[in-house]
């Protein structure tokens, strides 16, 4: 039996699985470290992304530094976008070693590119939106919705007619 921070005892053997640990922590305090509900470390336990935590006599998870960084790197995938069960493969792939670094490369590139494609899905999305903002700037200091709508193409400021024919918009 071994005994860490908090007299916390884990199995026999997970001292040496998990490498030299020098603050181990429970559930509740790596999710108040993250910043991040205690429900969503057990999902990502129980499917399989947290690789080797340990645990103690009590069979209570208990999470070294290395998860803590872990779970962080878990983070920033799924915000990029990658669905769970993607995480899952590269990270079985990083286990893998070596021999899977052209995988992982060509993973990363594609959420990259995915990305990038979101990105000008937005830029679209703002401009629809500044549009927006000045077609009801127009109709409220002309005190009509008519205004903005029927003003000639070469009465716009030059940006918002650009936003307009890049949005397709017409009538609205």
């Amino acid at each position: 039996m071994v005994k860490f921070k908090n007299d916390i005892e884990i199995n026999p053997g997970e001292e040496k699985k998990r490498g030299a640990m020098n603050n181990l922590y429970t559930i509740g305090e790596a999710s108040k470290a993250l910043g991040m509900p205690a429900s969503t470390l057990r999902y990502y336990d129980k499917k399989g992304l947290f690789p080797d935590v340990a645990r103690s006599q009590g069979g209570m998870r208990m999470y070294t530094e290395d998860d803590l960084e872990w779970a962080r790197f878990i983070e920033r995938l799924k915000v990029s976008g990658m669905p769970i069960a993607e995480i899952k493969s590269y990270i079985d792939l990083y286990r893998q070693g070596d021999e899977t670094i052209e995988e992982r490369r060509r993973i990363v590139y594609e959420r990259r590119d995915a990305i990038d494609a979101q990105l000008e899905e937005l830029k679209l999305a703002r401009d629809f939106i500044d549009y927006k903002c000045w077609f009801y700037d127009a109709a409220v200091e002309s005190g009509s919705s008519d205004t903005p709508r029927n003003m000639p193409v070469e009465d716009l400021p030059e940006r918002i007619a650009r936003i307009k024919k890049k949005c397709r918009i017409n009538r609205y």
